[in-house]
């Protein structure tokens, strides 16, 4: 009976380690996991998109200043931000696919955040899509003819995008969910130029 016990407790182990081996693998590596948290860490940041928090945390409106406080960095990744007026933390879940990559990581922030000031934003708009489209992508606003990278800018990232072509006429809508569940917002294009958009 004392032989088995033992037997039993090394076949207990060996079970356990190599879960964990398998759960830590998937994870990013604890030097990069550093790096990442240098970058971020106590970083103040304007919020690109609204910010809807994974549990009840409620939701941070977008443009507004915030200090990200956490970079999770398992399982599909997330972000915690702070307020700066009241303190209230969200944690916005990032649903990046395995495996993790600090390439994902700030590619994922940088949809969610605007890591620049608005008047050095507003500067670059300028050069970037002339004075009127700059002013509008401030507002978040859109104007018929305008292009897709300027669109991106004022709407940021769509939840999805359907695209066809019909007659030689090349289609797109993109797709951004709204506050009301399985209501969206449209944008479509024509051709590459934004042809009309959901109020």
């Amino acid at each position: 009976m004392r032989k088995l016990v033992p037997i039993a407790v090394l076949a207990l182990a060996t079970a356990a380690c190599s879960s964990v081996k398998e759960v830590v693998s998937q994870d990013v590596p604890l030097e990069v996991q550093e790096k990442i948290m240098t970058k971020y860490k106590d970083r103040y940041v304007w919020t690109r998109v609204p910010i809807q928090d994974l549990g009840e945390g409620g939701t941070i409106a977008r443009d507004e200043k915030v200090k990200i406080v956490d970079v999770g960095m398992f399982k599909a990744g997330s972000v915690t931000v702070e307020t700066l007026k009241k303190k209230n933390r969200v944690v916005q879940g990032l649903s990046l696919g395995k495996p993790l990559t600090e390439a994902k990581i700030d590619s994922s922030l940088a949809e969610y955040f605007w890591f620049e000031d608005p008047t050095l934003r507003h500067v670059r708009f300028i050069r970037e899509f002339g004075k009127d489209n700059a002013k509008l992508i401030m507002t978040h606003d859109l104007v018929a003819g305008m292009g897709p990278e300027a669109a991106l800018a004022s709407w940021g990232k769509p939840a999805s995008t359907e695209r066809n072509e019909r007659n030689g006429v090349v289609q797109e809508r993109w797709r951004y969910p709204t506050a009301t569940a399985g209501r969206f917002r449209d944008i479509v294009f024509e051709n590459g130029k934004v042809k009309s958009w959901d109020q």
